[in-house]
């Protein structure tokens, strides 16, 4: 008997001319350690071939859980076993074997604040994971269940949208979903999911040295690491991008291009994340 070859796709949503160099990282970085893996880009071209799209124009969904609504009718329609849903301003900069290979939880997440995790004012970190918020931008799941869940109750979550809706699901305690948080307890871990450019990593709250952080990655054996020895599986920017004016955006997004990382990071961006055009100039929105 054949085996049957498990489905599994990803799906990256942008939109407008702001993300277009953010996605197409985001996307090109994810191929180029998934080539097998079936690529869903979704932006103001092609969202009208969407079902989603529908209900999002017509605000009966929380625009923040737009993209959850399509991989949960990409998962149905097209039969797959499992979605990975990353955010457009993320950089997959190695495989994802924690994602692909584990196929029995439904939901596969990545710590938010994987160094330091503020929880009801009180500071905390790993492995005391009780409350321990996970991030929405590097989800995967094997169930399409969690995903139409997030979209149900996002609405209830205010500003945290559908990442207060996600963190419900598997902290409240009224569910029966299996989850994976897969690079926790921190302290242990090999690897991080969510390295950022937010949270209180690199000084006191209100500052934004992020390059003290940054500066320090680097690259061993075509891996990319963080300075205190966590290989990287996905670089996440989380710095508002959406809600800040144009100039604004420009000029966050050229101080992490020309500013935050040292060459050696640069350098295995552009070679082994596909992401080299976005490094050799300014960024601009033309």
């Amino acid at each position: 008997m054949v085996k049957r070859v498990k489905k599994v796709a990803c799906i990256i949503y942008f939109y407008g001319k702001a993300y277009q160099g953010l996605g197409r990282c985001a996307v090109d970085s994810f191929k180029k350690h998934h080539p097998e893996v079936d690529m869903f880009h979704v932006n103001e071209e092609n969202s009208g071939d969407y079902q989603a799209t529908v209900s999002m124009k017509a605000g009966t969904i929380a625009a923040g859980s737009y993209k959850f609504l399509l991989a949960a009718e990409i998962m149905l329609k097209h039969k797959y076993d499992k979605v990975i849903v990353l955010g457009a301003d993320t950089i997959t900069c190695s495989r994802l074997d924690e994602f692909i290979d584990n196929d029995k939880d439904d939901i596969l997440v990545g710590l938010d604040y994987p160094y330091q995790l503020v929880i009801n004012g009180q500071a905390i970190t790993p492995p005391d994971l009780v409350d321990a918020h996970v991030n929405s931008d590097v989800t995967c799941f094997n169930n399409v269940e969690p995903l139409l869940e997030i979209v149900r109750i996002a609405n209830n979550f205010g500003p945290y949208v559908d990442q207060g809706a996600l963190n419900y699901i598997i902290w409240s305690g009224k569910y029966d979903f299996s989850y994976n948080i897969v690079d926790a307890p921190y302290d242990l871990s090999p690897v991080v999911y969510n390295a950022r450019s937010k949270g209180n990593i690199a000084g006191q709250p209100g500052e934004k040295p992020w390059g003290k952080y940054t500066n320090k990655f680097y690259v061993k054996d075509d891996k990319l690491y963080t300075g205190d020895n966590k290989q990287i599986k996905i670089w996440h920017y989380c710095e508002g991008f959406g809600t800040v004016p144009t100039q604004q955006f420009i000029q966050l997004v050229n101080l992490w291009i020309n500013d935050w990382f040292n060459e050696d990071t640069k350098k295995y961006f552009k070679e082994h994340c596909d992401c080299g055009t976005f490094f050799e100039k300014d960024f601009c929105i033309e």
